[in-house]
C-alpha cells in the first residue's frame, strides 16, 4: 500500500464524519427551532391577549408551511446544492424570528412570519435527511440515524430549556434562539455535502411517495400520533384526576422515552432487519397506547406507558427513515426525503383535529381509541407489505 493511499483512508473517514456531524447539527437546530418557538410564541400570544383559537391557529401555520413548501425543495436542492440550501434555510429561520419580535402585539403579522420560519425549519429537516442518508455507510445506517433521531429529540428539548434560562421577556429569548440556529452553519460550511442530483422526473415528490406507502406512512403516523398526544395527553391527565403537575410531567415522560430509545432502535434495525424493527415498534406502540386507560389509577404506570409510547412512536419514524435511505438513492432520495417531511406535516394537521373530534363523541378516552386504531392499522400495513421491494 502506498503512502498516498494510507493518507487517503483517514482523510476520507474524517470527511465522512464531518459530513455526518453537519447533518446531525442541522437536524438538532431544526428540532430546537420548533422546541423553542412553540412555547415562546404561545406564551407571548397569550400575553398579547390572543384567544386559544388564535394561538392554536398560529401554531397550525407551522404544519401548513411544511405541507405547502416541501414539494419545492427537491428542485431547490438540485439548483443550489445541498450546502447552500441548508444555509439558506438557516437564514429563512433567522429573519422571521427577529421580525416576530419586532411585530410585538400586531398579531396579524405573526401568521406570514411564522409560515416563513417554518419553511426554513422544514428545509433543515429535508436537507439534513438527504445528507444523513447520503453520507451514512449502509451497514451502519441504523446506528447513524438512531444518533440523528436522538439529536433531533435533544434539540427539541433544548428549546424549552433555553427559555427557562432567558425567560420570555424582551429580545433575549429571540437572540438565544437565533444564536443556536446560527451555530449549525459552522459544520455545514466546513463539511463536504453529498452531491446534489440534477433535476428530472425522479425529483417529483408525490409519484415517489405512492411507490412506498409503508415507508412514508411511518412519518405520517408519527406526526399524527405525536401531535395528538402532545395536545391532549395533558388534558387527559387532568380529566382523570392527576392534576396539573402530573399533566406537565407526563409530557416530559413522553419526551424522555423519545430521547432514550432511538439509538437502541437504530442499532436493532441494523441487526434484525428494518421491517422487523418497524413492525415491532408499531406493535409495541399499539400495546403502550392500549394500556393507557389501565393506568388511570396509578401515576407510575401512566409514566411507564407514556415513556414507551413516546419511544416506540418515535421509533416508527426513525425506522421509517432508515428504510427510506435503504430503498432510495440519487434524485429519488431527495424527493423521498421531501415526501417524508410532507407526510409528517399532513399527519400533524390531521392528528389533533381527529383526536378533538372523537373526544367530542367518545369522551376523554377518545384520544386513546384513535391512537390505538392508527397504530394497529399501521402495524397491519407493515405486515402486509413485508415482502415488497418498496414497502
Amino acid at each position: 500500500m502506498s503512502a498516498s493511499t494510507q493518507d487517503a483512508a483517514p482523510a476520507a473517514t474524517r470527511e465522512r464524519m464531518l459530513g455526518l456531524f453537519a447533518a446531525i447539527a442541522a437536524i438538532s437546530v431544526a428540532g430546537a427551532g420548533f422546541g423553542h418557538s412553540i412555547p415562546l410564541f404561545a406564551v407571548l400570544l397569550e400575553r398579547y391577549g390572543a384567544s386559544d383559537f388564535v394561538i392554536g391557529a398560529n401554531t397550525g401555520v407551522g404544519a401548513i408551511a411544511v405541507v405547502v413548501a416541501t414539494p419545492l425543495y427537491p428542485r431547490l436542492i438540485a439548483r443550489l446544492g445541498l450546502k447552500r440550501f441548508l444555509l439558506l434555510s438557516i437564514a429563512v429561520m433567522i429573519g422571521p424570528y427577529l421580525a416576530i419580535y419586532a411585530a410585538g402585539d400586531f398579531i396579524p403579522a405573526w401568521y406570514p412570519l411564522r409560515f416563513l420560519f417554518s419553511m426554513g425549519a422544514s428545509g433543515m429537516f429535508v436537507g439534513s435527511e438527504v445528507w444523513i442518508n447520503g453520507a451514512a455507510p449502509p451497514e451502519r445506517r441504523g446506528q447513524m440515524i438512531g444518533i440523528y433521531s436522538t439529536c433531533l429529540a435533544l434539540g427539541f428539548a433544548l428549546g424549552p430549556l433555553m427559555l427557562s434560562r432567558t425567560g420570555y421577556d424582551g429580545i433575549a429569548p429571540f437572540l438565544a434562539g437565533i444564536g443556536i440556529f446560527s451555530l449549525a452553519a459552522i459544520p455545514i460550511l466546513l463539511a463536504r455535502a453529498p452531491r446534489a442530483q440534477p433535476e428530472g422526473s425522479e425529483m417529483r415528490v408525490l409519484p415517489v411517495m405512492k411507490t412506498a406507502p409503508v415507508t412514508f406512512g411511518a412519518s405520517s403516523v408519527f406526526g399524527a400520533v405525536e401531535s395528538a398526544t402532545l395536545v391532549f395527553l395533558p388534558v387527559l391527565a387532568i380529566e382523570v384526576g392527576f392534576g396539573e403537575r402530573v399533566a406537565a410531567e407526563v409530557v416530559t415522560a413522553y419526551g424522555i422515552g423519545l430521547l432514550a430509545l432511538q439509538y437502541l432502535i437504530g442499532q436493532a434495525a441494523d441487526r434484525i432487519g428494518i421491517l422487523r424493527m418497524l413492525l415491532g415498534c408499531a406493535l409495541g406502540a399499539t400495546l403502550a397506547a392500549a394500556a393507557l386507560p389501565l393506568a388511570d389509577d396509578a401515576v407510575p404506570s401512566l409514566f411507564v406507558c407514556v415513556f414507551f409510547l413516546g419511544g416506540l412512536v418515535g421509533g416508527i419514524s426513525t425506522t421509517g427513515l432508515i428504510l427510506l435511505g435503504d430503498r432510495f438513492q440519487g434524485p429519488r432520495l431527495t424527493a423521498a426525503s421531501t415526501g417524508y417531511a410532507l407526510a409528517w406535516g399532513l399527519g400533524a394537521i390531521v392528528g389533533p383535529m381527529a383526536a378533538g373530534a372523537i373526544r367530542g363523541t367518545a369522551g376523554h378516552e377518545g384520544m386513546t381509541i384513535l391512537i390505538v386504531a392508527i397504530l394497529a392499522a399501521y402495524a397491519c400495513a407493515v405486515f402486509a407489505r413485508r415482502g415488497a421491494d418498496l414497502p
